[in-house]
């Protein structure tokens, strides 16, 4: 037994040294962290370094995760469950290529798992956070301070961390833990100039702003021009989990499909909520569906109040798990019971029949929006999800 033990601490070690050997040669690597936007933020950076003819290798973990290579082709990645070795296959994988730069989205959850991703396998030359919020907090901590010091724990030593965060109590949290590490704090804009704003507007999904200021930031960190910019934020290729607007006639009624699902918390679905609204996207009866999973009871009740009592519906469709236990909090609230709809089949041709039957009754022009939100891994959901996207 101790035979055994001390060979695997051998081949461990041996490894891990292997690992250093290839990290170590990719001159940038950029550690992606964040509650929300982390997909979207390393895509965006990737295609802006490809763009500068930086040989530039990219992995999403997101709604799927994807490895994109220097030319920009995607490949799923196959996997039962993500761990967070698939990092160090990822390097593996592509030392071959003689990559320029890796840029990855962090896998880990709990503290110690960031801790781990980051200092025995990406060991990140520029870090980025995205934001803090309201998430997997039966490992991360329940306030908002205890889930800044989780997600502080990737912040790499004697680099560089770019921060989307704007709540200054957040960001002296964020600043403190980054000094101890020995590496330099740089605050993302809060805001797009007119002309960038214009170029997103463009784009044929929707982008966050807050997402593309910090893509824009590491940009600048690392002297890229702000035509190549340009250029590359109008080829990006959004995350299939990415906010779009999918219109399709169904049974003689127009519906726009708002793909909303991978937003799940509070403060981001009401961010998501207020742009949409501000664009005019939500000028038309809005009708929303609430998907739950069964492994997220903590998030019936925040969205049964988001839905409820911040945002204007005229109708709720409740998917998935926690069907009663929603709607006796939708009720509660003040949501009118007779426009809260339980389907008796969770099958595509009756959820589609039932969506035109509500935007009939609800809409004197036979338009709708259909916003879906809460969690996107559910079978009924992908298939209405590739019913409009087609």
């Amino acid at each position: 037994m101790l035979g055994g033990y001390i060979a695997l601490l051998f081949y461990l070690t041996n490894e891990q040294k292997n690992h250093n050997k290839r990290i170590s040669k990719i001159k940038y690597r950029i550690h992606i962290n964040g509650i929300r936007g982390k997909s979207s933020v390393t895509r965006l950076i990737g295609q802006i370094l490809r763009e500068a003819e930086i040989k530039t290798f990219t992995k999403t973990t997101g709604t799927a995760a994807r490895i994109i290579d220097h030319k920009g082709k995607e490949k799923p990645i196959k996997r039962r469950i993500a761990i967070i070795t698939e990092q160090i296959d990822i390097v593996k994988q592509i030392e071959k290529h003689e990559p320029e730069a890796l840029v990855v989205e962090c896998m880990a959850i709990s503290p110690q798992l960031q801790k781990v991703s980051e200092e025995k396998m990406i060991q990140a030359t520029i870090g980025v956070l995205t934001n803090v919020r309201e998430d997997h907090q039966e490992k991360m901590g329940w306030t908002l301070e205890e889930i800044t010091h989780s997600l502080c724990e990737f912040i790499p030593k004697n680099g560089i961390l770019v921060c989307g965060e704007q709540n200054p109590d957040l960001v002296k949290i964020i600043k403190n833990r980054a000094k101890e590490q020995n590496t330099q704090l740089i605050a993302a804009d809060k805001r797009l100039s007119m002309e960038d704003r214009e170029i997103i507007r463009t784009l044929s999904f929707i982008e966050h702003e807050e997402n593309v200021c910090v893509a824009l930031k590491v940009a600048e960190v690392l002297g890229i021009d702000k035509e190549t910019v340009k250029k590359a934020l109008l080829k990006a290729q959004p995350d299939p989990g990415a906010l779009r607007i999918h219109k399709k006639k169904v049974n003689g009624k127009k519906l726009s499909f708002i793909n909303a699902h991978a937003i799940n918390d509070r403060e981001s679905i009401l961010k998501v909520y207020a742009m949409l609204r501000k664009q005019g996207h939500l000028n038309k009866t809005n009708i929303g569906i609430l998907y739950n999973r069964h492994d997220r009871p903590e998030r019936v009740e925040t969205f049964a109040d988001v839905t409820s009592k911040q945002m204007k519906l005229d109708a709720i469709i409740l998917l998935g798990y926690y069907k009663s236990q929603t709607k006796e909090r939708l009720i509660k609230n003040g949501f009118p019971e007779h426009s809260i709809f339980e389907p008796q089949r969770e099958n595509l041709d009756y959820l589609l029949q039932l969506m035109s039957k509500i935007s009939g009754e609800k809409s004197d022009i036979g338009e709708s929006n259909i916003l879906g939100m809460v969690n996107i891994h559910g079978n009924i959901v992908k298939s209405y999800i590739k019913y409009f996207s087609k």
